[in-house]
């Protein structure tokens, strides 16, 4: 198999989106539906993650690979603050993606343990990306062996590569 899966590696907790009313009472404005911020008393943690699974947020070293696989895609931004040292990190909404492979095979705990897209789908149709939809869990985002090694050669962190098949 020439597909893994992407999960993060350790935990961190990411707190819920400000409501437009706790926006306006930090006088932070209005929050509109494009973007979503998050207040931190720390944004120090985040500096070890460059994939954040619970929501399939990326940060800006890994949208920038990822754009090249997904060109004309609508990013959604979602700030994290520290109001009290008034600094921001801003990672992204992975978004959704146009193409689902022919065929999955599950693992008994409802995981993919294969892919299978068209051979004249591969390079042209898909841009060996996924989100695989997971009836018994988060849903799971799988990546192509080219991807995977461009994430390796840059450095990104906070998460691993599991190889479809192997499991």
């Amino acid at each position: 198999m020439d597909y893994f899966m992407i999960k993060q590696s350790g935990s961190i907790t990411i707190p819920r989106a400000l409501t437009a009313q706790e926006l306006q009472a930090g006088k932070l404005g209005a929050e509109t539906p494009e973007i979503s911020v998050r207040a931190m008393t720390d944004l120090s943690p985040l500096d070890r993650y460059d994939y954040l699974a619970s929501e399939h947020l990326l940060s800006d070293r890994l949208k920038l690979l990822l754009e090249q696989y997904l060109p004309e895609q609508n990013w959604r931004p979602c700030v994290f603050i520290d109001q009290a040292r008034k600094l921001q990190k801003v990672f992204w909404f992975l978004p959704p993606l146009p193409y689902q492979p022919e065929r999955i095979d599950r693992a008994r705990n409802g995981l993919p343990c294969a892919v299978y897209v068209a051979e004249q789908d591969f390079a042209m149709k898909s841009p060996g990306i996924f989100c695989i939809h997971n009836h018994k869990g988060p849903d799971c985002v799988i990546v192509h062996l080219s991807i995977a090694e461009s994430m390796l050669r840059r450095g990104i962190c906070g998460l691993e590569l599991v190889r479809l098949g192997d499991g």
